[in-house]
């Protein structure tokens, strides 16, 4: 067969959507020869963006959170590079390469899959895109950990007060999980480094949580953000709730309560916005991302590189949001608490109540019903990958 002959499936983006479509393809397909898959990312690797910021307070080694595309995809073509642009109508995509990105490539295909991720949204304050430190890449990890021991030592040797508090100032914009376990990261390596410098103390460090609803972690609900808020200020953070950041400059971050916290150092993590590749597209958006939404005649978003159209009447209900439970450092403590009461109750049950019940106890080897997710994570087992949906 041909290389003209066959089926052209291109995937643009390399993080989970990218990557596990890749995976299902391969397993769907089956050496199908066919046809031909291409995934197009930016890095050779894989990124486990959920463990970010335990890279930043050095809980985890960079290699743990990353894994070679080439190695978890057996069928499927790689190309390191960045998208350019894309012609729907055309259906090729301008890819470029190289360090200097200004050797462009022209990748035809005939099903299209735009899994381009997000972007930071700096929302148009004054000094934040300049200046704020953001947590979307492994380079973001690695320079936000070296900030932090750069200020610690910078720190120890100053005799000015007005001058050392700015740096042991830590900023964090926005209470959902990347700034929540950012922010409880940062503050347990920097209260456990505290004792290899001998002129600072733990009431010179400050952690500024700041959310501009009422309430941290919204995606657990009230009780259990709650408690973790009550649990992260036991450990010295400070929270700012239903206050928004107005801007950032040499003096600091200002607040819309009329607050200035001086600091050198702001971690951004209270927006995102659709990847920019998507604007110029023709084709039906919500909010900036391609769209297949409830209609009756009219065509919306392409779909695999197809114009598609669903008749109301196989329209379904969209199901509940799912809530994900992640290794929310300062959360994790909240669900050990249930677990020992689910526990506990289960222990109180006795032996007769199995018999009556016509059913047997749980025998004593049977693994446990909660693990660590990271340990058993196919991100970081060594054989790669499993065909997972995300």
């Amino acid at each position: 067969m041909t290389p003209q002959s066959k089926t052209k499936i291109l995937i643009l983006g390399g993080g989970f959507g990218g990557l596990y479509t890749a995976l299902e393809l391969e397993r769907l397909l089956d050496k199908d020869r066919s046809i031909e898959i291409t995934l197009v990312n930016r890095e050779n690797f894989f990124l486990f963006t959920p463990m970010l910021h335990e890279v930043a307070a050095s809980d985890l080694d960079i290699t743990t959170i990353v894994n070679p595309i080439r190695k978890m995809l057996r069928q499927t073509n790689f190309f390191d590079g960045e998208v350019s642009s894309i012609d729907l109508i055309k259906k090729r995509v301008i890819v470029s390469h190289g360090i200097d990105t200004s050797h462009p490539h022209e990748l035809d295909y005939d099903h299209l899959v735009l899994a381009l991720g997000s972007v930071t949204n700096f929302y148009g304050i004054p000094g934040l895109e300049e200046r704020a430190l953001t947590m979307k890449s492994l380079a973001d990890a690695v320079y936000l950990r070296n900030r932090l021991i750069e200020h610690l030592e910078e720190a120890d040797f100053e005799c000015s007060r007005t001058v050392r508090q700015p740096l042991l100032t830590f900023v964090v914009a926005g209470g959902g999980f990347a700034g929540v376990e950012t922010a409880a990261a940062i503050n347990d390596f920097l209260r456990e480094a505290l004792k290899f410098y001998p002129n600072l103390t733990a009431e010179m460090l400050r952690v500024v949580l700041v959310e501009a609803t009422w309430a941290i972690l919204p995606e657990l609900g009230p009780e259990l953000g709650d408690y973790a808020q009550k649990k992260l200020a036991g450990r010295g953070i400070e929270f700012r709730l239903n206050t928004k950041v107005e801007g950032l400059s040499e003096r600091g971050v200002k607040l819309s309560n009329a607050e200035t916290l001086p600091t050198k150092t702001l971690i951004w993590t209270a927006g995102t916005a659709p990847n920019p590749l998507l604007e110029p597209l023709t084709c039906t958006k919500e909010r900036g991302r391609i769209a297949v939404n409830e209609f009756s005649k009219s065509r919306v978003g392409p779909v695999s590189g197809r114009w598609v159209t669903v008749p109301q009447s196989r329209m379904r209900k969209p199901a509940a949001p799912i809530r994900r439970q992640r290794s929310t450092r300062c959360v994790k403590a909240g669900f050990s608490a249930k677990t020992s009461r689910r526990q506990s109750k289960a222990e109180r049950r006795s032996p007769s109540s199995f018999q009556s019940s016509g059913s047997s106890p749980p025998s004593a080897g049977a693994p446990a019903s909660q693990k660590s997710w990271a340990s058993n994570s196919p991100a970081l087992s060594p054989g790669g990958f499993g065909a997972q949906s995300t």
